[in-house]
Protein backbone atom coordinates (compact mmCIF):
# COMPACT_ATOMS: atom_id res chain seq x y z
CA UNK A 1 0.00 0.00 0.00
CA UNK A 2 1.86 3.47 -0.87
CA UNK A 3 1.97 5.77 2.49
CA UNK A 4 -0.93 8.18 1.65
CA UNK A 5 -3.45 5.13 1.52
CA UNK A 6 -1.78 3.40 4.43
CA UNK A 7 -2.58 6.66 6.57
CA UNK A 8 -5.87 6.77 5.42
CA UNK A 9 -6.92 3.74 6.57
CA UNK A 10 -5.09 4.06 10.20
CA UNK A 11 -6.98 6.73 10.14
CA UNK A 12 -10.33 5.97 8.93
CA UNK A 13 -10.13 2.69 12.06
CA UNK A 14 -8.95 5.42 14.11
CA UNK A 15 -11.60 7.58 13.67
CA UNK A 16 -14.28 4.89 13.40
CA UNK A 17 -13.81 4.18 16.97
CA UNK A 18 -13.43 7.66 18.30
CA UNK A 19 -16.64 8.75 16.45
CA UNK A 20 -18.54 5.65 18.03
CA UNK A 21 -17.46 6.92 21.56
CA UNK A 22 -18.47 10.44 20.37
CA UNK A 23 -22.06 9.28 19.48
CA UNK A 24 -22.22 7.20 22.13
CA UNK A 25 -21.48 9.76 24.58
CA UNK A 26 -23.85 12.51 22.62
CA UNK A 27 -26.76 10.07 23.33
CA UNK A 28 -25.53 9.92 27.34
CA UNK A 29 -24.13 13.71 27.79
CA UNK A 30 -25.93 15.61 25.18
CA UNK A 31 -23.87 18.91 25.85
CA UNK A 32 -20.66 17.00 24.23
CA UNK A 33 -21.15 16.54 20.90
CA UNK A 34 -21.74 20.25 20.83
CA UNK A 35 -18.12 21.64 22.88
CA UNK A 36 -15.68 24.02 22.40
CA UNK A 37 -13.25 23.72 19.96
CA UNK A 38 -11.59 26.73 21.01
CA UNK A 39 -9.84 29.21 21.81
CA UNK A 40 -8.76 28.28 25.15
CA UNK A 41 -6.24 30.98 26.67
CA UNK A 42 -4.35 28.18 28.38
CA UNK A 43 -4.52 24.63 29.96
CA UNK A 44 -6.24 26.15 33.22
CA UNK A 45 -8.89 27.91 31.13
CA UNK A 46 -9.29 23.80 28.94
CA UNK A 47 -9.43 22.23 31.97
CA UNK A 48 -11.24 24.22 33.70
CA UNK A 49 -14.41 24.33 31.18
CA UNK A 50 -14.08 20.59 30.95
CA UNK A 51 -14.35 19.87 34.48
CA UNK A 52 -17.52 21.67 34.54
CA UNK A 53 -18.90 20.34 30.72
CA UNK A 54 -18.29 16.57 31.24
CA UNK A 55 -21.02 15.21 33.27
CA UNK A 56 -20.98 11.80 33.84
CA UNK A 57 -19.35 10.14 31.10
CA UNK A 58 -15.50 9.25 30.97
CA UNK A 59 -13.55 12.49 29.03
CA UNK A 60 -10.34 12.84 28.39
CA UNK A 61 -8.43 16.09 26.68
CA UNK A 62 -5.30 16.38 25.03
CA UNK A 63 -2.62 19.32 24.08
CA UNK A 64 -0.40 18.12 21.79
CA UNK A 65 -0.85 14.93 21.76
CA UNK A 66 -0.29 15.20 25.93
CA UNK A 67 -3.35 14.39 28.18
CA UNK A 68 -4.05 16.99 30.44
CA UNK A 69 -7.16 16.23 32.09
CA UNK A 70 -8.71 12.24 32.22
CA UNK A 71 -12.08 12.73 34.31
CA UNK A 72 -13.32 9.22 35.57
CA UNK A 73 -16.85 8.13 34.23
CA UNK A 74 -18.77 5.92 32.43
CA UNK A 75 -17.48 4.34 29.52
CA UNK A 76 -17.48 4.62 26.00
CA UNK A 77 -14.81 7.28 26.33
CA UNK A 78 -15.02 11.23 25.00
CA UNK A 79 -11.89 12.03 23.61
CA UNK A 80 -11.16 15.33 22.45
CA UNK A 81 -7.53 16.68 21.48
CA UNK A 82 -6.34 19.91 20.97
CA UNK A 83 -2.93 21.90 19.67
CA UNK A 84 -1.50 25.25 21.49
CA UNK A 85 -1.50 27.27 18.34
CA UNK A 86 1.58 29.65 17.55
CA UNK A 87 -0.30 32.79 15.60
CA UNK A 88 -2.64 32.86 17.86
CA UNK A 89 -1.11 32.44 21.45
CA UNK A 90 -3.96 30.22 22.49
CA UNK A 91 -5.36 26.45 22.50
CA UNK A 92 -7.94 25.41 19.86
CA UNK A 93 -8.84 21.83 17.96
CA UNK A 94 -8.32 23.84 14.32
CA UNK A 95 -5.08 26.24 14.73
CA UNK A 96 -4.99 26.54 10.70
CA UNK A 97 -1.28 27.30 10.68
CA UNK A 98 1.62 24.84 9.16
CA UNK A 99 3.18 25.83 12.88
CA UNK A 100 0.69 23.98 14.70
CA UNK A 101 -0.04 20.17 15.15
CA UNK A 102 -3.33 19.08 13.28
CA UNK A 103 -5.59 15.57 14.74
CA UNK A 104 -6.16 15.35 10.49
CA UNK A 105 -3.49 15.24 7.67
CA UNK A 106 -5.25 16.96 4.98
CA UNK A 107 -5.90 19.81 7.60
CA UNK A 108 -2.61 20.52 8.00
CA UNK A 109 -1.74 19.87 3.95
CA UNK A 110 -4.17 22.55 3.77
CA UNK A 111 -2.51 25.80 5.30
CA UNK A 112 0.44 24.85 2.86
CA UNK A 113 1.26 26.32 0.25
CA UNK A 114 -0.42 24.69 -3.01
CA UNK A 115 2.58 24.09 -5.01
CA UNK A 116 4.88 22.94 -2.26
CA UNK A 117 5.65 19.50 -2.65
CA UNK A 118 4.83 17.62 0.60
CA UNK A 119 6.86 14.20 2.41
CA UNK A 120 5.32 12.23 5.02
CA UNK A 121 7.09 10.24 7.48
CA UNK A 122 9.61 10.15 4.83
CA UNK A 123 7.81 9.40 1.84
CA UNK A 124 6.43 11.48 -0.61
CA UNK A 125 3.35 12.41 0.08
CA UNK A 126 2.33 14.95 -2.70
CA UNK A 127 4.42 15.74 -5.50
CA UNK A 128 5.44 19.85 -5.84
CA UNK A 129 4.45 21.69 -8.54
CA UNK A 130 5.90 25.52 -8.11
CA UNK A 131 8.05 27.26 -9.91
CA UNK A 132 11.30 26.23 -7.82
CA UNK A 133 12.03 22.88 -6.72
CA UNK A 134 12.59 24.56 -2.89
CA UNK A 135 9.15 24.90 -1.81
CA UNK A 136 8.98 21.61 -0.01
CA UNK A 137 7.34 20.67 3.39
CA UNK A 138 8.34 17.50 5.76
CA UNK A 139 5.58 16.07 7.59
CA UNK A 140 5.56 13.89 10.21
CA UNK A 141 3.09 11.55 12.36
CA UNK A 142 3.51 12.09 16.01
CA UNK A 143 2.57 9.53 19.02
CA UNK A 144 1.30 11.30 21.94
CA UNK A 145 -0.24 9.86 25.54
CA UNK A 146 -2.48 7.03 25.25
CA UNK A 147 -6.19 7.39 25.73
CA UNK A 148 -8.81 4.80 25.90
CA UNK A 149 -8.76 4.05 21.92
CA UNK A 150 -5.37 3.90 21.78
CA UNK A 151 -2.18 6.26 20.97
CA UNK A 152 -3.37 10.01 20.20
CA UNK A 153 -1.47 10.56 16.69
CA UNK A 154 -1.86 13.93 15.15
CA UNK A 155 0.39 15.32 12.32
CA UNK A 156 3.26 18.80 12.55
CA UNK A 157 5.16 20.19 9.85
CA UNK A 158 8.80 18.94 10.59
CA UNK A 159 10.64 20.85 8.09
CA UNK A 160 9.64 24.01 5.45
CA UNK A 161 11.99 25.14 2.61
CA UNK A 162 10.78 27.72 0.89
CA UNK A 163 14.04 28.43 -1.06
CA UNK A 164 14.34 32.12 0.11
CA UNK A 165 15.11 32.18 3.83
CA UNK A 166 16.11 30.00 6.72
CA UNK A 167 14.64 26.50 6.55
CA UNK A 168 11.44 26.18 9.41
CA UNK A 169 12.24 23.55 11.78
CA UNK A 170 9.43 21.80 14.45
CA UNK A 171 10.04 18.43 16.25
CA UNK A 172 7.06 16.35 18.08
CA UNK A 173 5.91 17.85 21.32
Amino acid sequence: MAAPEQVTLHKERYMISKLCGLALAAVLAPGLAAASDGPFADVNALTSYWTSAAGSGHTEIFVNGQEVLDIPGSNPSFVKQYFSCLLTNDIRVHCNSGYDGAEFLTDLVATLDADAEVWLDGVLYRAGSGPTPYDRAEIETCSGDSSYYGVETYYLVTAYYDGFGVPYGNSCY
